[in-house]
């Protein structure tokens, strides 16, 4: 994850709030389930785990085969992120409304842990 440094002021207070609406438990069970569909171990870092998006990339597609196309397996930056990218577009086809959705700095830069949690939930309920 990226490191900005410590927050002060209504950033920290922003970052307070939005820790204190990560759901731990949410996370457990989204663990379980995407791993469950993959066959891919997450790890103990949730975040770190799914940063590079081939998990989820994977995941989309053993929901609908085919749904994201080429997977970038490469460590730069640009390409996990495309990786995110193409498994956002994958979840709208796959009934996940975009308004609904992360943006993949939230995943990759940890900017809103409980959207992306949100995300994959609604993933979740559809195709449970």
């Amino acid at each position: 994850m990226a490191n900005h440094g410590p927050a002060y002021g209504l950033a920290a207070d922003e970052k307070a709030k939005m820790e204190s609406k990560y759901d731990t438990a949410l996370e457990s069970e989204l663990r379980q389930w995407i791993e469950q569909k993959t066959g891919e171990k997450i790890g103990d870092d949730f975040f770190g785990g799914l940063k590079d998006g081939v998990i989820l990339c994977n995941l989309a597609n053993k929901l609908k085969p085919g749904a994201v196309g080429s997977i970038n397996k490469s460590k730069m930056a640009f390409k996990q992120m495309e990786n995110i990218s193409a498994f956002l577009k994958a979840v709208e086809l796959l009934g996940v409304p975009k308004e609904s959705s992360f943006m993949t700095v939230d995943l990759y830069e940890a900017k809103n842990p409980p959207l992306v949690l949100d995300t994959l939930n609604a993933l979740r309920r559809l195709w449970h």
